[in-house]
């Protein structure tokens, strides 16, 4: 059997490959660009999540958008035992009133946390802690998200 190649190439197949070649070009980039790219994609993520389910409620959802943007959401409340170290961390500044500001943290060599406090606004003006957003992701993605 003889095959021949005509040289011809459909437009998807050439957006994949020139995609694969992107991944594989390599990238000089500076902590404060992925810093100021991982805050770009939490907020991204974070901003979908607050239109949808701030109560962190609906698992299909959130396995959803987890699938789609290649993350791992978690719920940073008290009573989840599988939340890591730097998780646990943020979770008690949250609580203990030091900060209601999205925050990204890094977890271990090749991870990053995206985290954002979900408050309650108290009829006195004061606001409440609730729960947090996590969003567990890695450097590979977020260097791969830095347009040159």
């Amino acid at each position: 059997m003889l095959v021949s190649c005509t040289g011809s190439l459909s437009d998807e197949q050439r957006k994949r490959i020139k995609e694969s070649m992107e991944q594989g070009e390599i990238k000089k980039v500076s902590e404060a660009q992925i810093t100021e790219a991982a805050f770009a994609f939490g907020r991204k993520v974070a901003t979908f999540i607050d239109k949808q389910d701030t109560l962190l409620a609906n698992k299909s959802l959130l396995d959803s958008l987890s699938k789609v943007y290649q993350v791992e959401i978690v719920s940073l409340r008290s009573d989840n035992l599988q939340l890591r170290g730097v998780e646990r961390r943020v979770l008690e500044a949250y609580q203990s009133g030091d900060g209601s500001d999205d925050n990204i943290q890094k977890m271990g060599t090749d991870s990053l946390l995206y985290t954002k406090a979900i408050l309650h606004q108290n009829p006195d003006g004061s606001n409440e802690f609730i729960r947090a957003i996590g969003i567990r992701m890695t450097r590979k993605q977020i260097v791969l998200s830095i347009k040159d």
